[in-house]
């Protein structure tokens, strides 16, 4: 018969899936930030603005006030510029600060400023030998009250030309390395740098009316890094907002 001649190898039931196709299916991706060159400057100019802002904070901080006509300094000089000695000056410092400001009562005069001092050198000098020899320091120092020799400093606008200065001068060694000053009547504490620059210490030991409070001099960070238990504390407000500028501008191209 012809219906029984017909072959079914040819049809098949069941349909291939090679032949079925599926829906596509989206790879997931992550969203982008429609950036534009717009928000650069955005994130620029936001820069910027706080950049001015802390210049405008610190020139403020810095502009009243100055070393008065009649003043008394304090001047410490280390031995040298190595890691150590200028180590064994901050500790020197902090003793002779930690002694005057367990004086008493503060001068209210110059007159009087300089009679306390000279009546307590000898304190003064045992402060510096007992923390010397605690370091294990054998070189000599020196303390007078006196004319000292400063170079030329800047403190806000106003320029103090290198001369002589009454000042309570400490010599630590050969005293050929980087120094550390303050006032010491009145009490204004500055910072020291090669440039000359200075800024004061704010609310400078007004508790102790006529204390002193400590303040380093910018040379001293790289020391500060040398000395056992002290851990530099510095920050540089333009480069941490550098860092968050471009971690965020990484963000919107990820």
């Amino acid at each position: 018969m012809l219906g029984s001649s017909l072959s079914y190898s040819s049809v098949s039931r069941t349909p291939s899936y090679s032949s079925v196709r599926r829906p596509y299916a989206a790879a997931p991706h992550a969203y982008r930030f429609p950036f534009r060159l717009s928000h650069l400057y955005l994130l620029v100019s936001l820069a910027v603005l706080l950049m001015s802002w802390e210049s405008v904070r610190e020139n403020a901080a810095i502009a009243p006030g100055g070393i008065p006509n009649e003043a008394i300094r304090l001047r410490i000089l280390a031995n040298s510029d190595s890691a150590v000695d200028q180590a064994v000056k901050r500790a020197v410092r902090d003793a002779v600060v930690a002694e005057m400001n367990g004086w008493a009562a503060g001068p209210q005069t110059i007159e009087q400023a300089r009679a306390a001092l000279q009546a307590r050198m000898g304190d003064i000098e045992a402060v510096v030998a007992r923390k010397l020899q605690a370091r294990g320091f054998d070189y000599g120092f020196k303390a007078e009250l006196g004319l000292a020799e400063f170079p030329t400093k800047i403190y806000g606008e106003k320029v103090y030309p290198a001369g002589d200065y009454e000042a309570l001068r400490i010599t630590l060694g050969e005293g050929a390395g980087q120094n550390w000053w303050c006032v010491l009547f009145p009490p204004l504490c500055f910072v020291d740098s090669d440039s000359g620059e200075a800024v004061p210490k704010a609310e400078a030991a007004a508790a102790k009316g006529g204390a002193v409070q400590a303040t380093d001099s910018v040379q001293d960070g790289a020391a500060a890094a040398a000395e056992p238990g002290e851990a530099p504390q510095a920050k540089f407000f333009v480069w941490e907002l550098l860092e968050s500028l471009f971690s965020f501008l990484r963000g919107l191209f990820a």
